[in-house]
């Protein structure tokens, strides 16, 4: 019950956004292919670098609106007392909702890149499948750290509009930040596969970064107990 729930509450944003990042990303790859020639290796692989980034944007968008929701947004719309009257703790309420948020999140990543292999292949152009395991494996690893962030701000700030607007401020002013001052440790340069990224033939080459990997999944577990413990001493 409580999944379909949170389903119900979800599907028509992860719906959006998994129908308007797959025609994105396969129209633009088509279109794009008619200016290729098969020859053109280097080019083509840096098409598909760039495509990642434009996936990146949409998806984090994405997943911030996944991240979104909750006993604290209905609060804000006066549609708290049914779920709080639920026979389940605030942590299972939220632990359903980071599922549900984390399972829309991982096929966002997966399905687009399915429909760019899908449009490659058939023109023609077909793409490495180790490069397409390389680009969802990165943006998922490490860009579930915004869903978790998503989760925690919608647990500190009422409002139906404020906190998806904390939210994306956050994100472009960590970017910025992290750009400028700590590159390493740049998010936005792990997930878009900007380290990894051979210069000369534009293929994600190397070991994948797991250090990386497994940093960014920690940090979105440490918000997520956090988001917990918000939850939990919050008054309704």
């Amino acid at each position: 019950m409580l999944w379909y729930k949170v389903w119900l509450e979800t599907r028509s944003r992860f719906l959006t956004s998994l129908a308007t990042l797959t025609i994105f990303s396969a129209v633009f790859v088509h279109h794009a292919e008619g200016l290729q020639r098969p020859e053109w290796t280097a080019a083509y692989n840096r098409l598909l670098y760039i495509t990642q980034q434009y996936i990146v944007v949409m998806w984090i968008l994405a997943v911030i609106l996944l991240g979104m929701g909750g006993i604290v947004r209905e609060k804000a719309t006066g549609a708290s007392s049914l779920t709080l009257s639920l026979p389940v703790s605030r942590a299972l309420l939220l632990g359903v909702h980071v599922g549900v948020g984390a399972l829309e999140a991982i096929i966002l990543a997966v399905v687009p890149w399915t429909g760019i292999f899908l449009v490659s292949s058939h023109a023609g152009m077909p793409i490495l499948i180790s490069q397409v395991e390389f680009y969802v494996l990165l943006l998922v690893a490490g860009g579930l750290v915004y869903f978790a962030m998503a989760i925690l701000v919608s647990c500190l700030v009422e409002g139906e509009y404020t906190a998806p607007a904390v939210a994306f401020g956050l994100v472009f002013l960590t970017t910025i930040v992290f750009d400028a001052w700590l590159r390493p440790l740049n998010l936005w340069r792990l997930v878009t596969g900007d380290f990894c990224l051979d210069r000369h033939t534009y293929l994600l080459s190397g070991r994948f970064p797991w250090l990386g990997a497994l940093a960014c999944c920690s940090v979105a577990g440490v918000m997520l107990l956090v988001s917990v413990r918000v939850m939990k001493r919050r008054e309704f």
